[in-house]
């Protein structure tokens, strides 16, 4: 009964394959799925964990899409997992050469506070398709798991951001995880308000240099269409404020987007 972390730390003693593979026991792994991960890791050696998409079954049909560059991982590990721990394969050598480790006292979100922690060192790439289908229960089974992987996760951003010596308040760290949590609802945190913080990020990178400055503009443009059309404003507002932000350019809207994103609008005019 160590839980996930304590568990995986635990096992990390028996490995003896050059590739670690992980999975929860109530996902369902496709046929292929790893040897397309054995293959990508045997042609890439500059590669330390190879990911991919997931689709989730049971209570919900969502598809977790992740980004393919190892760049664009390391701006979404900003604001949450960078890929489906549960599809990923990683080098044994990151444990037995490295001493990487889980964090033994989580019980939950363990994975996110993993690759917070070292994604400066890793380079992810995800392959674009799902290869684990993942299952989600009902959320009345679900409420006290998902509230304690939400406190983490603000912690475990919070560090991240300390760690990385990028200033914020106490409000800005407020903005920084409502726009992380994109499903919880933070009525008093304003399109502005986000807006503000978003462009801080970049102005702060163009100083330091944290990130690959093409990767946060277009991941952080992707955020701030994703949190404009979440919290969509009446009257229009979300749509006038999305196209007069500088953060708007960096991101390109397919047709379809644009679509949702306007018939969206109008149903809240």
């Amino acid at each position: 009964n160590l839980g996930r972390a304590g568990t995986d730390n635990a096992a990390l003693q028996y490995v003896r394959g050059e590739y670690i593979a992980k999975m929860d026991g109530d996902d369902i792994c496709h046929r292929e799925r790893l040897a397309k991960q054995v293959a990508l890791l045997d042609q890439r050696p500059d590669i330390s964990v190879v990911g991919s998409w997931m689709q989730n079954f049971g209570a919900s049909s969502y598809l977790n899409c992740y980004p393919e560059q190892p760049a664009a991982a390391q701006v979404l590990t900003l604001f949450t997992l960078p890929t489906g721990n549960p599809s990923v394969m990683l080098r044994t050598s990151l444990f037995q050469e490295r001493d990487m480790q889980y964090n033994a006292s989580l019980r939950q979100t363990e994975d996110y506070d993993f690759f917070a922690r070292y994604i400066r060192e890793l380079r992810l790439f995800n392959l674009q398709e799902a290869l684990i289908d993942y299952r989600v229960p009902p959320n009345v089974r679900k409420k006290d798991i998902l509230s304690e992987r939400a406190s983490v996760s603000d912690e475990v951003r919070e560090q991240l951001l300390r760690c990385w010596g990028i200033p914020f308040t106490s409000r800005e760290l407020q903005v920084h995880n409502m726009v992380a949590m994109l499903e919880r609802p933070n009525s008093n945190v304003t399109l502005a308000e986000v807006d503000a913080w978003l462009q801080k990020l970049l102005r702060y990178n163009q100083e330091q240099q944290l990130f690959d400055p093409v990767a946060l503009r277009r991941g952080l443009g992707e955020r701030w269409f994703e949190v404009c059309y979440t919290y969509c404003q009446p009257r229009l507002l979300s749509i006038r404020q999305y196209h007069r932000s500088p953060l708007a350019v960096n991101f390109s809207l397919s047709g379809k987007k644009q679509l949702k994103f306007w018939l969206q609008a109008l149903r809240n005019f």
